[in-house]
């Protein structure tokens, strides 16, 4: 029984199916919430004891009540600080994410201290940990896109930029290895890196070098940097891209199986669609790319063997990836030469409108075309990548945490649906409708392993003292709304509370979101720092 000396409580969920990933208490029916943290986990009876004049009773009325959710792969840093809205991270938690990890795939705008310390001064509406780009830290380092071959000096100095970022409390570093300019670095110059993070108790992410033609060989690859760094690695959003190698997805499973039998602490994330987002510059085979863009548009473009080099490349993926189907790549939003604004249309909508014959060849002139526009993400898109057979078949691992991959971008179209409901699709499509896996698997997939992957003791789990991360679902509704043309919020999350705050809430009417009109004095997010290994941090 909770003891009543303790007062009234902030909080109280009542008649709820409490999932709370807890060994010790698999199972509950209700739980109160005091000062930001869970108080009591338990029966109806013992948690109504806590309601007191001032205490916001939430009746869930059956609904599962469980932690909120960790999205360890996302690109939120990336568009933070451009609009004040994007501090309050709508399209994240009206999916039910309370705790985001930033700077993936290489990719960063600041050093890791300076972004966490902005962040101080004006706290986010989630949970915001990040990771150092390892482009970040190349560039701070002042080295050329496309060298390969590093002095020792310029490792060493690549070190010490990693050495400060895991310091000022960077959860480990993340590569790009498809991106300018990760796809130039050399194994060797990965595994120093590595080190670092090891050194203070990071991990190692990384967007493999290819995750089609050469999947296999960049698993390995991810494997051996953590064999010989003694770093954990996290395979971002693992997938096999391309029809030609959707075979590939069992040998994938058993280098990371067997690698882990070897005692190689390797685990992953993963985001539930088939279609994946895109830049142009994705589809330029790495030989060209890795100079930089400046000189890819400028010399190589410009010089009529190498571009018809490079246009034979992507002819030969388009072919091959996805049987030269130009309704299978999708652009967001690009203005041509002529001044025509394409958003949400397939390539081959584009070749049509203009009366050009659908040919590979003709796809690959429009990408070029496309390619000089490649600022800021000014051109994005999706195209066809993986099976709903590998989908499946990754989501069933159990060391593979469910992520977005998306971006704080609130209610911008066309986009990515997994920016909007990558975690409801799973509850909705993968649990509920394809019965692909458990509802308590899933819900450990997007909770307590992502925590626990990240080393946060405190959140992904519903217990006594941890923080109040907690969302409420309908397991019969629960589902995305959002399509590549229209952002929408999901349904079926009811309530969402960060930190013992509700931010979202459908008794209110409307969309439910309580921090509409923004937070002056920030959010009720908490900036992470990577825990110290001494238990400091």
């Amino acid at each position: 029984m909770p003891d009543s000396r303790r007062g009234a409580a902030d909080v109280v969920v009542l008649d709820a199916s409490v999932l709370t990933m807890d060994p010790e208490l698999p199972h509950a029916a209700a739980l109160a919430i005091t000062g930001g943290r869970i108080s009591h986990v338990g029966a109806r009876n013992e948690v109504a004891g806590l309601i007191g004049p001032g205490t916001d009773v939430i009746e869930a009325g059956g609904r599962v009540a469980c932690p909120g959710f960790v999205d360890i792969h996302t690109h939120t840093d990336l568009d933070l600080f451009r609009d004040p809205a994007h501090l309050l991270f709508k399209n994240y938690l009206m999916q039910g994410i309370t705790t985001v990890l930033a700077g993936n795939c290489g990719m960063a705008e600041m050093a890791p201290g300076e972004l966490l310390a902005r962040l101080d001064a004006r706290p986010p509406a989630v949970n915001f940990g990040t990771l150092a780009g390892h482009g970040y830290v190349r560039d701070a380092c002042g080295i050329p896109a496309g060298l390969e071959e590093l002095s020792d000096a310029q490792i060493e100095a690549m070190r010490a930029v990693l050495a400060k970022a895991m310091a000022d409390g960077a959860f480990g570093m993340s590569t790009g290895l498809e991106y300018i300019p990760g796809l130039s670095s050399r194994t060797a110059e990965l595994i120093a890196c590595a080190r670092v993070v090891a050194e203070h108790g990071g991990f190692y992410a990384s967007h493999m070098r290819s995750e089609g033609d050469h999947l296999l060989a960049a698993v390995e690859e991810g494997i051996r940097i953590g064999r010989d760094s003694g770093a954990r690695v996290q395979l971002s959003h693992l997938k096999t891209d391309g029809a030609c190698n959707w075979w590939k997805t069992d040998a994938v499973i058993g280098a990371i199986e067997a690698a882990r039998a070897d005692g190689i602490d390797v685990a992953g994330d993963q985001y539930p669609y088939r279609f994946f987002g895109w830049n142009p510059s994705i589809f330029i085979p790495g030989e060209h790319l890795a100079a930089g863009r400046p000189t890819l548009v400028g010399t190589y473009l410009r010089d009529p063997a190498r571009r018809r080099l490079i246009k034979d490349g992507i002819v030969d993926r388009i072919t091959r990836y996805h049987g030269g189907d130009g309704e299978l790549v999708v652009v967001f939003d690009w203005t041509d030469e002529a001044g025509q604004r394409w958003q949400g249309a397939t390539l081959a909508a584009i070749l049509t409108a203009r009366g050009l014959t659908l040919t590979p060849e003709a796809l690959a002139e429009l990408i070029l075309e496309m390619l000089p526009d490649e600022r800021a993400d000014a051109v994005m898109g999706s195209d066809l990548s993986t099976s709903d057979d590998a989908v499946r078949r990754y989501l069933s691992l159990p060391y593979l945490a469910v992520c977005t991959d998306g971006f704080n971008q609130p209610w911008l179209a066309p986009c990515h649906p997994r920016s909007y409901g990558a975690f409801p699709k799973v509850l909705g499509e993968y649990v509920r409708d394809k019965r692909a896996l458990p509802l308590e698997t899933a819900l450990m997939k997007m909770t307590s392993l992502p925590a626990s992957l990240m080393g946060l003791a405190d959140r992904g789990v519903l217990r006594a003292g941890l923080r109040a991360d907690v969302v409420l679902f309908d397991e019969a509704t629960v589902g995305e709304r959002a399509t590549f043309g229209t952002p929408a919020a999901p349904s079926g999350i009811d309530f969402v509370l960060v930190n013992g705050v509700v931010v979202v809430d459908r008794r209110a009417g409307g969309d439910g979101f309580r921090l509409e009109g923004g937070a002056p004095r920030g959010g009720p997010g908490m900036v992470l720092r990577r825990p110290a290994r001494d238990g400091r941090g």
